[in-house]
């Protein structure tokens, strides 16, 4: 005896089928009308690759399906929205133009996008720091305009090759490059100058402390004579490697191993994809330093 087909199961099966196959082709074509596809390259992460394409770093995870902030080299992103962002305006050499500061903006990044230097900028607008915040006004110079000359505070030659580029290497690698415990040399990008740092802890990013007292005192000079939350790009120098990184110049925290280093606590040390203790997030200032020392 032949067995009837039931037809409302061959419709059930059918109608299952064509839904996944609707829900597969979505997830290609979600976000295919003002987006593309990117391939990521060494050096990335997600927030330089938000800048780039002026996107959030949110959109980039959402559109991705992202859970962790981690990329690696050949992986392919969906680049949603308005991926190709505006063009810089254009700005003549010697005529300061108007930009108001955005949240996750920093010098470098400014300056970068505008075609001119972040001396350029600091000179023009009379900035004795290197913090900015969101909503602040700056005056744009020309790639051409040169800073003002302001003889005992101009920067000493730096010490090694300027040549140099820094090495970018992500923080989940540097705890075997530069184990807890051990020391190594930091060399500021901007000035060029020297000092030895120690390893303290860090699980987020490298806590460190000067070696010594004459150490702190050279990394106070590279903050300009004051301790600061300011980012600056350097080099840590160790096993023959510069490997770029990014140092917040405030002592904090009660935890230290050195005593009488004239440092009480310990500062944040960068690298590439490394976070903040406190927003468990990677920060743009800090990122941005990096990049500007591996561009060194």
């Amino acid at each position: 005896m032949k067995s009837k087909k039931n037809p409302f199961l061959f419709i059930l099966i059918l109608m299952m089928t064509l839904t996944a196959l609707c829900g597969a082709v979505q997830s290609e074509t979600a976000f295919a009308n003002d987006s593309f596809k990117y391939t990521v390259s060494e050096g990335d992460c997600l927030w330089l690759v938000a800048n780039k394409f002026g996107v959030t770093v949110d959109a980039l995870k959402s559109a991705n399906n992202l859970s962790s902030d981690f990329l690696h080299i050949g992986q392919s992103l969906i680049i949603p929205g308005s991926a190709n962002p505006s063009p810089a305006p254009a700005v003549q050499a010697g005529t300061p133009s108007e930009y108001t500061v955005v949240h996750g903006d920093c010098l470098w990044t400014i300056a970068i996008k505008f075609g001119t230097s972040i001396e350029a900028i600091k000179s023009v607008n009379s900035l004795s720091s290197d913090t900015l915040f969101a909503g602040q006004k700056l005056k744009i110079p020309g790639a051409n305009y040169q800073p003002v000359s302001r003889g005992a505070v101009s920067r000493p030659a730096p010490q090694t090759a300027s040549s140099q580029k820094g090495e970018l290497v992500s923080w989940a690698l540097i705890n075997d490059i530069f184990p807890i415990g051990a020391t190594a040399t930091l060399r500021d990008v901007r000035t060029g100058r020297e000092f030895q740092i120690y390893h303290l802890f860090g699980t987020n990013h490298a806590d460190c402390e000067p070696l010594t007292a004459s150490d702190s005192q050279v990394m106070k000079e590279c903050f300009g004579g004051q301790w600061s939350w300011d980012r600056r790009p350097g080099l840590l120098l160790i096993d023959g490697r510069a490997i770029a990184c990014s140092m917040a110049g405030m002592p904090h925290g009660t935890s230290q191993n050195i005593y009488g280093n004239d440092f009480d606590g310990h500062f944040d040390l960068h690298f590439l994809n490394s976070r903040t203790h406190g927003t468990n997030r990677v920060d743009p200032g800090h990122q941005a330093a990096i990049q500007e020392a591996a561009a060194s």
